[in-house]
């Protein structure tokens, strides 16, 4: 009988241990260090232009894109299957105005379907500054979040981050919540791309440095 109870409890133990490990794997970040042009997140990247790997300021690496022509294109969407996501970038954008006002410089879609699509944007002014601009695209509706007001430095580094929750898709810049807006999330297949420095019909291309894209399947 103290056997039989021994092997129930350590069966019971295993059950626990896998449910918490799975748990975990679901939650944990996938964070893309762009340090290669080799390899973004274990993805060969297909590379638009020109653009270098850099020493970045404080240290470490990052990719840096001439605002004309150079980016990359990641064959992964790492936030499928979620319901709630949070995707951050770790950037630096460069001084470009007037010639590239409008910078679409991450963006997550299945080249098949463009009726559901999400961007993370830039704009600039002629005061050397920034604002962020977040967009979503669904089958049935869309959603632009920007604010000019909110502005901040260029060649400077930053994080500007787009998180969606329970109907509610909010931008943040430097970890201070800046736009907020109610829409209805319909996945985005495992099958679609991640751009990177571009928008993914090569136009509206980023001038500056990104050291780090984190995608998070839970938001807080």
């Amino acid at each position: 009988m103290i056997q039989l109870n021994y092997k129930f409890i350590l069966g019971f133990l295993t059950i626990i241990c896998l449910c918490f490990t799975s748990a975990f794997a679901q939650v944990k970040p996938e964070v893309w260090q762009l340090k290669s042009l080799k390899s973004v997140g274990g993805n060969e990247p297909a590379i638009l232009g020109n653009p270098k790997v850099v020493k970045a300021t404080g240290g470490g690496k990052a990719i840096a894109f001439d605002g004309q022509d150079d980016g990359l294109l990641v064959d992964a969407n790492p936030i499928a299957g979620a319901d709630e996501f949070s995707v951050e970038v770790l950037f630096k954008p460069f001084a470009a105005y007037p010639d590239n006002i409008e910078q679409r410089f991450l963006h997550i879609q299945d080249p098949d379907n463009p009726n559901r699509r999400i961007l993370i944007e830039l704009r600039l002014n002629d005061k050397q500054q920034w604002y962020a601009d977040f967009f979503m695209r669904t089958d049935s509706a869309s959603l632009t979040l920007i604010d000019p007001a909110k502005t901040h430095a260029v060649n400077e580094w930053a994080t500007i981050t787009l998180k969606y929750k329970d109907g509610v898709m909010k931008g943040f810049v430097n970890g201070v919540e800046e736009v907020s807006g109610k829409i209805d999330y319909m996945p985005i297949s495992a099958s679609a791309k991640t751009s990177i420095g571009t928008r993914m019909d090569k136009r509206s291309w980023f001038k500056g440095e990104i050291k780090r894209v984190t995608f998070k399947h839970r938001v807080k």
